[in-house]
Protein backbone atom coordinates (compact mmCIF):
# COMPACT_ATOMS: atom_id res chain seq x y z
CA UNK A 1 0.00 0.00 0.00
CA UNK A 2 1.22 3.52 -0.67
CA UNK A 3 2.29 5.77 2.16
CA UNK A 4 3.25 9.42 2.42
CA UNK A 5 5.57 9.72 5.43
CA UNK A 6 3.23 8.67 8.19
CA UNK A 7 -0.04 8.35 6.33
CA UNK A 8 -1.50 4.90 5.89
CA UNK A 9 -2.76 3.61 2.56
CA UNK A 10 -6.31 3.89 3.85
CA UNK A 11 -5.87 7.64 4.33
CA UNK A 12 -4.68 8.00 0.76
CA UNK A 13 -7.51 5.90 -0.63
CA UNK A 14 -10.05 7.75 1.48
CA UNK A 15 -8.86 11.10 0.14
CA UNK A 16 -8.93 9.75 -3.39
CA UNK A 17 -12.48 8.45 -3.05
CA UNK A 18 -13.50 11.75 -1.49
CA UNK A 19 -12.41 13.60 -4.63
CA UNK A 20 -13.71 11.18 -7.28
CA UNK A 21 -16.70 8.93 -7.62
CA UNK A 22 -16.35 5.23 -6.89
CA UNK A 23 -17.02 4.35 -10.52
CA UNK A 24 -14.35 6.70 -11.95
CA UNK A 25 -10.88 5.39 -12.72
CA UNK A 26 -9.17 8.77 -13.17
CA UNK A 27 -9.25 12.16 -11.51
CA UNK A 28 -8.77 15.66 -12.88
CA UNK A 29 -5.95 17.95 -11.78
CA UNK A 30 -8.40 19.96 -9.67
CA UNK A 31 -9.51 16.78 -7.88
CA UNK A 32 -5.85 15.89 -7.35
CA UNK A 33 -5.23 19.26 -5.70
CA UNK A 34 -8.26 18.75 -3.45
CA UNK A 35 -6.95 15.34 -2.42
CA UNK A 36 -3.56 16.89 -1.59
CA UNK A 37 -5.26 19.44 0.64
CA UNK A 38 -7.07 16.65 2.49
CA UNK A 39 -3.82 14.72 2.90
CA UNK A 40 -1.99 17.83 4.07
CA UNK A 41 -4.53 18.33 6.87
CA UNK A 42 -4.05 14.73 8.04
CA UNK A 43 -0.26 14.64 7.70
CA UNK A 44 0.56 18.05 9.20
CA UNK A 45 -2.08 18.49 11.91
CA UNK A 46 -0.01 20.97 13.90
CA UNK A 47 0.39 23.45 10.99
CA UNK A 48 -2.07 25.78 9.32
CA UNK A 49 -3.82 24.62 6.14
CA UNK A 50 -1.63 26.75 3.85
CA UNK A 51 1.61 25.63 5.52
CA UNK A 52 0.50 22.00 5.40
CA UNK A 53 -0.24 22.24 1.67
CA UNK A 54 3.20 23.83 1.07
CA UNK A 55 4.86 20.98 2.98
CA UNK A 56 3.04 18.36 0.91
CA UNK A 57 4.05 20.22 -2.27
CA UNK A 58 7.68 20.05 -1.11
CA UNK A 59 7.35 16.30 -0.56
CA UNK A 60 6.01 15.58 -4.04
CA UNK A 61 7.99 18.23 -5.93
CA UNK A 62 10.00 16.75 -8.81
CA UNK A 63 8.66 13.23 -8.32
CA UNK A 64 6.78 11.11 -10.87
CA UNK A 65 3.90 8.73 -10.13
CA UNK A 66 4.89 5.15 -9.39
CA UNK A 67 3.18 2.70 -11.69
CA UNK A 68 2.78 -0.73 -10.15
CA UNK A 69 1.36 -3.91 -11.60
CA UNK A 70 2.14 -2.95 -15.19
CA UNK A 71 4.17 -5.33 -17.31
CA UNK A 72 7.05 -4.00 -19.34
CA UNK A 73 7.75 -4.84 -22.96
CA UNK A 74 10.33 -7.57 -23.38
CA UNK A 75 12.97 -7.10 -26.05
CA UNK A 76 14.54 -10.50 -26.55
CA UNK A 77 15.83 -12.07 -29.77
CA UNK A 78 12.92 -14.51 -29.75
CA UNK A 79 10.28 -11.76 -29.51
CA UNK A 80 11.97 -9.67 -32.20
CA UNK A 81 12.18 -12.70 -34.52
CA UNK A 82 8.50 -13.55 -34.02
CA UNK A 83 7.36 -9.97 -34.61
CA UNK A 84 9.56 -9.24 -37.66
CA UNK A 85 6.97 -9.12 -40.46
CA UNK A 86 9.61 -9.15 -43.22
CA UNK A 87 10.31 -12.82 -42.45
CA UNK A 88 6.67 -13.94 -42.65
CA UNK A 89 5.66 -16.23 -45.52
CA UNK A 90 2.44 -17.31 -47.17
CA UNK A 91 -0.85 -15.81 -46.08
CA UNK A 92 0.74 -14.34 -42.94
CA UNK A 93 2.81 -12.02 -45.13
CA UNK A 94 -0.40 -10.54 -46.59
CA UNK A 95 -1.60 -9.42 -43.15
CA UNK A 96 0.91 -6.54 -42.97
CA UNK A 97 1.76 -3.60 -45.20
CA UNK A 98 5.41 -2.84 -46.17
CA UNK A 99 5.93 -0.71 -43.04
CA UNK A 100 5.00 -3.68 -40.80
CA UNK A 101 1.67 -2.26 -39.70
CA UNK A 102 -1.27 -4.68 -39.66
CA UNK A 103 -3.93 -4.38 -42.35
CA UNK A 104 -6.74 -5.43 -40.03
CA UNK A 105 -9.65 -7.39 -41.51
CA UNK A 106 -8.41 -6.84 -45.06
CA UNK A 107 -5.29 -8.84 -44.22
CA UNK A 108 -7.19 -11.74 -42.63
CA UNK A 109 -10.11 -12.23 -45.01
CA UNK A 110 -10.00 -12.80 -48.77
CA UNK A 111 -12.17 -10.00 -50.13
CA UNK A 112 -13.97 -11.24 -53.25
CA UNK A 113 -14.88 -8.90 -56.08
CA UNK A 114 -18.57 -9.62 -56.73
CA UNK A 115 -19.14 -6.89 -59.29
CA UNK A 116 -19.76 -9.23 -62.27
CA UNK A 117 -22.82 -11.37 -62.92
CA UNK A 118 -20.73 -14.55 -62.50
CA UNK A 119 -17.48 -15.10 -60.59
CA UNK A 120 -14.49 -14.21 -62.72
CA UNK A 121 -16.38 -11.90 -65.12
CA UNK A 122 -13.84 -9.32 -66.30
CA UNK A 123 -15.95 -6.82 -68.25
CA UNK A 124 -18.22 -5.41 -65.55
CA UNK A 125 -19.88 -2.14 -66.57
CA UNK A 126 -19.23 -2.50 -70.32
CA UNK A 127 -22.65 -3.88 -71.36
CA UNK A 128 -24.23 -0.47 -71.99
CA UNK A 129 -21.30 0.59 -74.16
CA UNK A 130 -21.57 -2.56 -76.27
CA UNK A 131 -25.37 -2.29 -76.70
CA UNK A 132 -25.36 1.43 -77.50
CA UNK A 133 -22.38 1.04 -79.80
CA UNK A 134 -24.09 -1.70 -81.82
CA UNK A 135 -27.53 0.00 -82.11
CA UNK A 136 -26.43 3.45 -83.17
CA UNK A 137 -27.17 4.20 -86.83
CA UNK A 138 -25.28 6.81 -88.79
CA UNK A 139 -27.42 9.82 -89.68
Amino acid sequence: KPSLNGLAGGDLQGAELFTRGKSCRTITFEQFKEALEELAKKRFKDKSAEEAVREVHKLIEGKAPIISGVTKAISSPTVSRLTDTSKFTGSHKERFDPSGRGKGRAGRVDLVDESGYVPGYKHAGTYDQKVQGGQQKPQ
